[in-house]
């Protein structure tokens, strides 16, 4: 970045997050100029440690937010539709231990008690699906629930505690790469808007006469004005706001820790459902499969230190137990771990409530601007993945009043990324891959791959890729042209950028030490990266993936 100063945005979007993208790239399907800032990568934050799922809520019920159920079921229904590429549906079991336990529970919570229910039985689950369906009902994109009993449940998964006595099978859904939507939301938002700019690894670091002062991490300062901001930093939003001048305490985060599991007989039971469970605490916990691997998640724990958030040894013990408690027919143990993280929820302050009773519906309470501040500053409090659009559309509609502009285009219905123009049956898909086929002179078989992990962006990949490309080693799914197209598409500064965030490698337990290798040379020469660079990324790789994420890499 060169020095710059002077330029003027409507609106400056501080945090590129799952819900800071969201409201960017609404405000730029209005006309605005906007521009989006991230002190680290797109999506790397909170956004990108979620338990994968697109989902409407089910335990909400418990707690009476109805609102937010009807809201997240009809949010997740539109996701099927406008990122089909990257939210698939997700059928799901709940393994019942009891008939009737549980109602007198739930009742006193829905009074507002603040302990968290215990022992849900088949009839406060069998009711609590029957509602799910109901508010499931606005755009439905799924089937409704069923039950079944003992006999069947232990057929469908004979590893599963005999104790059960019922199963609850439903539909929800689940996001193959959350990172990867987020970018998308950034880069569908730069497309709607030429003059918008979106910038990664570039802090705000406070205010001088009235403008907004960025430091990227290689490069000169920069100011800008703007005539709103957003605080979209997630859990980050109290100091944010202090860099604006502003007093806050809205947040009051937990932390959610994640492991993932080598373990082909789970998966096999699994047959490619996630698994609803209690533990004995009566915290929910899940188990789906994810990247070849059974994703076991998530704790509840209260945390404000978003920067050094990782999944601690008792976090693992108590998912390990967890699971040798619901499914004694299998073994669990620590070397089976190949992945493991953690991101801190911005739920909003609630001294007092059990972390588990944190509401997760969102607000956006606003500072008005001064002389000093001559901008409003709008927070982003709370939310959650599935309602990502219908909070950008709300904090957008304040925008525009706070600006007397407008709305130009609603955003129910907008495709996000690679889900604009995705064949959604066997035939069209069959016939976008034979199309595609004849332009780019790639084979059918690496087309369907390209198209089930970009969309139809795997058209312009397969074009860069050409009809013979090189695998990567020790991956030779994903190919050394591909990797490079990210590199010179989608914002890429860092090595982790690559591994962690634009593809699964990482997450799904595929890397080596010569594959991070090979990608730090492709990097190096896309990138223009100087002599010493890669040895300085992958040591960063290394110390990141062993600090963070529980994976212990050579790379020196």
């Amino acid at each position: 970045m060169t020095e710059r100063s002077g330029d003027t945005f409507d609106a400056v979007i501080i945090g590129a997050g799952i819900n800071g993208a969201g409201v960017f790239r609404d405000l730029c399907a209005q006309g605005l100029k906007c521009l989006i800032v991230d002190k680290g990568d797109f999506g790397s934050g909170t956004s990108a440690a979620p338990s994968r799922l697109i989902h409407g809520g089910l335990k909400y019920l418990e707690t009476g937010e109805l609102r937010l159920v009807a809201e997240s079921t009809y949010e997740r229904n539109l996701l099927l539709r406008n990122a089909a590429h990257l939210v698939r549906p997700l059928p799901t079991a709940i393994p019942i231990l009891s008939w009737t336990k549980g109602v007198a529970a739930a009742l006193r919570t829905l009074l507002g008690s603040t302990t968290a229910p215990r022992s849900r039985g088949a009839l406060l689950v069998k009711i609590g699906l029957a509602l799910y369906d109901i508010y499931g009902a606005r755009a439905r994109q799924m089937p409704r629930h069923r039950m079944v009993g003992r006999r069947r449940a232990l057929s469908d998964l004979p590893a599963l505690t005999p104790r059960i006595v019922a199963l609850g099978t439903y539909h929800d859904a689940k996001v193959t790469a959350p990172e990867r939507l987020v970018l998308e939301l950034v880069q569908d938002g730069l497309a709607l808007s030429p003059g918008s700019e979106a910038l990664n690894w570039c802090a705000v670091t406070g205010m001088a006469d009235g403008a907004l002062r960025l430091q990227p991490q290689a490069g000169s300062a920069r100011t800008v004005r703007t005539r709103v901001a957003v605080n979209a930093a997630g859990p980050w939003i109290d100091r944010v706001n202090a860099a604006l001048g502003l007093d806050t305490r809205l947040i009051g985060g937990t932390k959610g820790a994640h492991v993932l599991l080598d373990h082909p007989e789970l998966l096999r039971q699994l047959d490619g459902r996630m698994l609803y469970f209690e533990a004995d605490d009566g915290r929910i916990l899940l188990v789906v499969p994810f990247e070849g691997r059974a994703l076991v998640g998530s704790t509840d724990i209260p945390d404000d230190d978003p920067d050094a958030a990782f999944c601690t040894d008792a976090e693992t013990a108590y998912f390990l137990q967890a699971l040798r408690d619901l499914l004694p027919g299998l073994a669990f143990d620590r070397d089976q771990i190949v992945y493991a993280y953690a991101g801190i929820r911005p739920l909003p302050n609630s001294e007092g409530v059990a972390p588990g009773l944190i509401s997760r519906d969102h607000s956006a309470p606003t500072e008005p601007a001064t002389a000093a501040r001559p901008f409003p500053v709008i927070s982003l409090v709370g939310g959650k993945w599935t309602t990502f659009r219908a909070f950008a559309a709300e904090v957008s509609d304040s925008v525009l009043a706070q600006l007397g502009t407008a709305r130009r285009r609603p955003t129910d219905t907008m495709a996000i990324g690679g889900g604009r123009d995705l064949p959604r049956d066997a035939a069209a898909r069959a016939g976008w891959i034979a199309e595609a086929a004849r332009e780019t002179g790639a084979g059918t078989a690496r087309l369907a791959t390209l198209l089930e992990r970009y969309g139809t962006t795997a058209r312009a990949i397969a074009r860069h890729e050409g009809p013979d490309p090189a695998p990567l080693p020790d991956a030779p799914d994903f190919t050394e042209a591909e990797i490079d197209w990210i590199l010179r598409h989608e914002s890429v500064v860092h090595l982790s950028d690559v591994l962690l965030r634009r593809t699964p490698l990482a997450i799904g337990g595929r890397l080596t030490p010569p594959l991070c290798r090979r990608v730090a040379a492709l990097a190096a020469a896309a990138l223009d990266w100087p002599e010493g660079r890669a040895e300085t990324e992958l040591r960063e790789l290394a110390a990141l993936l062993a600090e963070r994420h529980g994976v212990h890499l050579d790379l020196a």
